[in-house]
C-alpha cells in the first residue's frame, strides 16, 4: 500500500521546512507545488535532498487555478492513499508514525480519515481552545481537517479554492460519506495558520484568547533539525503584552459573532 503526499504551496518559508521533514519517512512520494512564492520557499523546498520530493513550479494561480492543481495532483497519483499537507501543518513521528501504520493495517474498513489539529494562536506556546474549532463532519466539531483519502475510483475536485471539497465517483463530497467510511482519528498534528508563515505574509494577527500548552508538551521533532532557512523569524519568541491587551479588547466581539455561526 503506498501513501502520496500533496503540498500545494505559495510563501510557506517559515514553516515549509519542518512540515515536509516531518513526513517524509512515512509516505512513498511528496507532490510539492509551489504557485508563485516570493520569498524563500522554492529555495527550501529545493534544499531538501531526498527523491521522494517531486518538486514543479507551477506559477501564480487564480482561485480556479488553485483547484485545477489539486485535480492535477490526482490524475498524476497512483499510490493507494492521498495524504494532504499543508506547508504550515507539522506532525509529530509518534503520531503520523502510528497514523500511517493503522491506514496500512485498515484494509477496507474506511475511505476518509479525519485528522485532529492543535491550532497555534499568538506564538508557538499557545492554542486556541477546542470550542473555537468551527468544522462539522458527521456530527463532530472541532479543530477537524480531512487529510488522508483512499484513492476512490473518478475522486475529483469539485469547486474552487478555497472552498473546493475532493469528490467520489457518484458526486458525493467525502466527509459527506457514510459515517462507518470515516474514521475519526486521534493521532494529532500541529496547525501554524495563525503564526506568519512567510516574510511576504501580510495577513492580520489573529487576536484571541489563548491556552497555554502544556509545560510538558514536546514539539515535532523536525523543530530541533538544524537549518540554515529560518531567516529572520524567531521561531520560539513569545508574544508580548501588547498582543494579551489587544485580545481581550477584540474577544467579546469575536465570541457574539460566533453565537450566530
Amino acid at each position: 500500500m503506498k501513501i502520496s503526499c500533496h503540498c500545494l504551496v505559495k510563501n510557506e518559508e517559515n514553516f515549509i521546512y519542518y512540515a515536509i521533514i516531518s513526513v517524509i519517512d512515512y509516505v512513498d512520494e511528496i507532490l510539492v507545488w509551489d504557485t508563485g512564492s516570493s520569498d524563500k520557499t522554492v529555495e527550501i523546498v529545493k534544499s531538501i535532498n531526498n527523491p521522494k520530493i517531486k518538486f514543479k513550479e507551477i506559477g501564480k494561480q487564480s482561485a480556479h487555478g488553485v483547484s485545477l492543481a489539486r485535480q492535477q495532483m490526482l490524475d498524476e497519483t497512483k499510490a493507494d492513499w492521498i495524504f494532504i499537507l499543508d506547508g504550515d501543518e507539522i506532525w509529530h513521528k509518534h503520531m503520523i508514525g502510528q497514523q500511517t501504520k493503522h491506514l496500512k493495517e485498515s484494509g477496507d474498513k474506511f475511505d476518509v480519515v479525519v485528522s485532529p489539529n492543535t491550532m497555534l494562536v499568538g506564538d508557538m506556546y499557545h492554542c486556541l481552545d477546542e470550542s473555537f474549532g468551527q468544522y462539522k463532519i458527521h456530527g463532530k466539531k472541532g479543530h477537524l481537517n480531512i487529510r488522508f483519502i483512499k484513492n476512490l475510483p473518478e475522486l475529483h475536485i469539485r469547486g474552487t479554492y478555497p472552498s473546493e471539497t475532493y469528490v467520489d465517483g457518484n458526486k458525493v463530497p467525502v466527509q459527506n460519506l457514510p459515517k462507518e467510511r470515516v474514521s475519526f482519528s486521534d493521532y494529532y498534528y500541529l496547525h501554524a495558520s495563525f503564526l506568519p508563515r512567510s516574510s511576504k505574509d501580510r495577513k492580520k494577527v489573529k487576536y484571541e484568547l489563548t491556552n497555554a500548552l502544556p509545560l510538558d508538551y514536546y514539539y515535532p521533532e523536525s523543530f530541533f533539525i538544524n537549518s540554515s532557512f529560518v531567516g529572520n523569524f524567531n521561531l520560539w519568541r513569545p508574544f508580548g503584552f501588547d498582543y494579551t491587551l489587544k485580545s481581550m479588547i477584540v474577544y467579546p466581539f469575536k465570541k457574539f459573532r460566533r453565537m450566530f455561526k
